[in-house]
């Protein structure tokens, strides 16, 4: 799979450049390609080896080189500790398995290398490569800041543990002191010093300044010393070595500017990407060094702020930790003293931040990751000049409580019910876009039920396809998918017409996992707006190549480019368990009883059901609303 080193973007050395370490051509393109949307204006070089690495490095002193270390590259401490000496003020995003989360967050942005996990989302490589390239300006929010420079044990223990690797690093400092740490497979296993064994000289080698480190030719040793809790030593370590100033890349009799008051307008961002956090606060202060900006990581922490602070705007992702994007919204609006601050929403989920901004008054524009710096500027520009997008039509469901009517219930004569009270209006802060759907007109004697024998539904899904494996026989493997769309085609029984209008359409709501992981029910919310079909994309256009090992025999994975994706059709057949009913008997909810028989999945919606392939949905991953976000589907043979 190596080839010679090659370039994308003309001569490199005459613009700012960005080096890629990427063994696999495919890959390679694919991140090149991402790379080049990122860093428009950097040229960016392609190495298929270390030696090509640093004989282009050589060429064209990279600000920033993005290393996939996954698999392993041999001589790679090496290569950094010739880097720290030859490019001191590059950076370094390193893309691998995930490290620690504990580590993660307690080391932040002071060391050399920062991390991303892998498969990894574009919206945070890109956030990740533009905050990299940018201005890193000083600010309280983010703390210290390193490069190259500062690179040192615990970045190799990291980056060790994100290529998997085995291997002894061998560290020296101050000339006489001497240590070496061993890693299997990519766990810390063993340290010693002249003195000390285990974690206890794990701590000493972490603890040394100016360190240097190389790899041993030998092979680790079998023995454990670390236990598997080492990632609690290296944390308590980084608590103790971190700097409290950041590192400045300045020459060293630079004077210090001096920290003004600054003036300007107010901005909360709230995201739990860090790197976009970076991303945004440095771009901003840029364009405008006198805007005051805040940053949160979770929704919970971006309400007390900007309930603190009040900003002008409000910078908000939808997905966040512990609750949505919607829910904040709903929060500043309860509250007087925020329930006018205008909010930007970004984020990748286009279909419920568009669902969001449509709800609620407060959310003034939107717009979609991955984004460029000049794009985001422009829009906060225009914001906080009191500009609003044009509002989303998006047709919601009815916001109703629901009285269950599980099928079938008995049939029951009864009078006439009384006029059921109307709820309380909603708080005037409030304002959400009208919503109405057909009423389901019901006989004064009877509840509508669907008979017992009449219960099959036929479930339509539309599904973006992420990554697909081959078997050897190049067919269709297992296939990783996100719902392309939350509206989904249902064919009902005849009875159950009575109940359920062929006018009102339905999207996915929430679902319930069984003691295996797999779906147990479904929940469908009634719209006003009938099923319109997506149109199908048979065509895969591969952006990435990736070999899957397997006790049995590998298999080939691809992933999509993301121009064009792939989607596909999943037709399930589903049994009715309930019909929920609003106050005003209008249906507010359909369970849906997950069969365990296999799915069909299909190119051609217009094909019968018969012809299509077989498959089983083996996992599910669910959103923070309980919403399906993702399904693993395998082949049934």
């Amino acid at each position: 799979m190596a080839a010679a080193s090659s370039t994308f973007s003309g001569t490199v050395a005459s613009r700012p450049s960005v080096l890629l370490l990427e063994e696999y051509d495919a890959l390679a393109a694919a991140i090149g390609s991402a790379l080049k949307k990122f860093a428009p204006h950097h040229a960016v070089s392609v190495a298929r080896s270390l030696a090509d690495a640093e004989k282009l490095a050589s060429e064209t002193n990279p600000e920033l080189f993005v290393l996939d270390v996954d698999p392993p590259w041999t001589g790679l401490t090496d290569f950094l500790e010739r880097m720290r000496t030859a490019l001191p003020n590059a950076r370094a995003l390193v893309i691998g398995t995930p490290i620690p989360a504990e580590i993660a967050a307690e080391r932040g942005l002071f060391g050399a290398l920062q991390f991303i996990e892998k498969p990894f989302e574009l919206a945070k490589f890109g956030a990740s490569v533009q905050a990299l390239l940018g201005p890193w300006r000083e600010s309280e929010s983010t703390g210290p800041r390193g490069t190259l420079r500062s690179f040192g044990a615990a970045d190799v223990v990291l980056i060790h543990c994100a290529a998997t690797a085995t291997v002894i690093v061998d560290v020296s400092a101050n000339a006489k002191d001497f240590g070496e740490i061993h890693f299997v497979r990519g766990e810390l296993v063993h340290a010693e010093t002249r003195k000390l064994t285990g974690a206890d000289a794990l701590r000493e080698i972490l603890s040394w300044t100016d360190a240097r480190m190389r790899e041993a030719k030998e092979s680790p040793s079998a023995k454990r010393t670390i236990p598997r809790g080492w990632s609690d030593v290296l944390v308590e370590v980084l608590r103790a070595t971190k700097p409290t100033e950041p590192v400045r890349i300045s020459p060293a009799d630079e004077p210090p500017a001096k920290r003004s008051v600054k003036s300007g307008k107010k901005i909360v961002i709230v995201d739990d990407t860090e790197m976009l956090l970076i991303f945004a606060e440095d771009i901003l202060t840029t364009g405008d060094p006198e805007l005051q900006i805040t940053t949160a990581a979770s929704g919970g922490d971006g309400v007390k702020k900007i309930e603190a602070i009040l900003p002008d705007l409000v910078l908000l992702d939808y997905s966040l930790p512990d609750f949505n994007g919607d829910e904040v919204c709903a929060r500043l609006l309860q509250n007087e003293r925020t329930a006018n601050i205008p909010i930007l929403m970004m984020s990748g989920h286009v279909l419920e931040m568009n669902s969001t901004a449509a709800r609620f008054e407060n959310v003034v524009a939107t717009i979609e990751k991955p984004f460029l710096s000049d794009a985001l500027v422009d829009l906060v520009r225009k914001t906080l000049q009191g500009e609003r997008q044009p509002r989303p039509k998006i047709a919601e469901p009815v916001p109703a409580p629901k009285v269950s009517a599980p099928i079938p219930p008995p049939v029951v004569e009864t009078k006439p019910a009384p006029p059921i009270a109307k709820p309380p209006p909603a708080p005037p802060i409030i304002k959400q876009v009208p919503r109405t759907l057909p009423r389901v007109e019901v006989a004064a004697t009877a509840v509508p039920v669907i008979a017992m024998a009449e219960r099959d539904a036929v479930l339509g899904l539309f599904l973006e396809v992420l990554s697909m494996q081959l078997t050897p026989e190049l067919q269709m493997g297992a296939i990783r998918a996100k719902p392309a769309s939350m509206t989904v085609s249902l064919q009902l029984p005849p009875s159950a017409r009575n109940a359920v209008p062929s006018e009102i359409g339905f999207q996915l709501g929430t679902t319930a996992l069984d003691g295996n992981g797999r779906i147990s029910t479904l929940c469908l919310i009634p719209t006003a707006k009938p099923f319109q079909p997506s149109p199908t994309q048979s065509a895969f256009e591969i952006g990435g190549v990736s070999v899957i090992p397997s006790p049995a025999r590998a298999r080939v994975q691809l992933t999509p480019s993301g121009t064009t994706p792939m989607t596909i059709e999943l037709i399930a057949n589903l049994e009715i368990a309930a019909v929920e009913l609003s106050s005003s008997f209008q249906v507010g909810r359909l369970v849906l009883k997950w069969r365990p028989n296999s799915v069909r999945v299909t190119l051609n919606p217009k094909a019968p059901p018969q012809s299509a392939a077989r498959f089983d949905a083996t996992a599910v991953k669910l959103d923070n609303s309980a919403r399906i976000a993702e399904l693993l589907l395998s082949p049934v043979r």
